[in-house]
C-alpha cells in the first residue's frame, strides 16, 4: 500500500513538473500559434486564396473574399474596401492589380494583426 501511494503522489509530482514546464501554446491546443498551428485568417488565406489564384482560379478566389470581406472590423477599418477593390479585380482577370491590392492589406494590417492574439484567432465569417 505504501508503494502504491509513494507511485501515485511521485506520479503526480513528475507531472506538475511537466506542466508547469510546458509553455502556454502547448497546454492550449486550441490558440494559433501562426507558425507551426495557423491562425483562422491565415489558413484560409493560404487554402482559399494563395492556391487558388496560383493556379489561376480568380472566380475561387473573389468567391472566398466576398464571404469574408466583413472580417476586419473595427480593428481593421480599410479592410472591406480593400476587398471590394480586390474582388473587381479579380473578376477583370487584372493579376498585376490583384497582387498590388493583397499587397497593400498586407502592408497596413499585418504588423497589428501579428500583434493582437484575439484578432489572430477571431473566427472567419
Amino acid at each position: 500500500m505504501k508503494k502504491l501511494a509513494f507511485l501515485a503522489l511521485a506520479t503526480a509530482a513528475v507531472c506538475g513538473l511537466f506542466l508547469t514546464s510546458l509553455p502556454t501554446t502547448a497546454i492550449a491546443e486550441e490558440q494559433c500559434n501562426g507558425t507551426t498551428k495557423p491562425c483562422p485568417l491565415q489558413k484560409w488565406m493560404r487554402n482559399k486564396a494563395g492556391t487558388p489564384f496560383a493556379s489561376g482560379d480568380f472566380a475561387a478566389v473573389a468567391m472566398g473574399i466576398e464571404r469574408i470581406q466583413t472580417f476586419g472590423g473595427p480593428d481593421m477599418k480599410d479592410w472591406t474596401k480593400f476587398a471590394k477593390k480586390t474582388i473587381d479585380d479579380l473578376k477583370a482577370n487584372k493579376t498585376d492589380d490583384v497582387k498590388a491590392d493583397c499587397k497593400t492589406c498586407h502592408d497596413a494590417y499585418k504588423t497589428a494583426y501579428q500583434n493582437n492574439a484575439a484578432l489572430r484567432r477571431r473566427p472567419l465569417p
